[in-house]
């Protein structure tokens, strides 16, 4: 199930292919009820762990997000976690290279993914 999903000024671009193993949040994530927009995410998710591509790859290149949407991404990790043994999972989390608190973030989500390959990488601002 593909999942393309515009952003707004509260919420994030979400791009999911299933069948290359894609998954793209970029923007910012201020829902405001998080459980609902990402549903349709998190639905996907769901499905795609039956039968996941050779290679999953969660993109993250978040501008700011708030408490809730963290509870979101640790949840979408922890599910992602759940299909390692089916493909070769990477989670990459974008920052632009002067933003120390979203460098701090994708630090911190690191290392309570310690198992999973997780990349923090700095961008260059927009």
């Amino acid at each position: 199930m593909a999942v393309n999903i515009e952003a707004s000024v509260k919420t994030p671009e979400i791009l999911m292919n299933e069948v290359d193993g894609h998954i793209s949040i970029k923007g910012i994530s201020i829902p405001e009820d998080p459980h609902e927009f990402y549903s349709p995410l998190l639905q996907a998710i769901n499905d795609y762990q039956t039968a996941p591509a050779e290679k999953t790859a969660l993109d993250l290149h978040l501008e700011y997000f708030n408490t809730s949407s963290t509870l979101i991404f640790r949840n979408l990790i922890k599910e992602l976690r759940n299909i390692r043994s089916k493909t070769d999972l990477v989670i990459n989390w974008f920052f632009e290279s002067d933003d120390e608190d979203m460098k701090e973030a994708g630090e911190e989500f690191k290392m309570l993914f310690d198992d999973i390959q997780f990349n923090v990488t700095p961008v260059e601002p927009t």
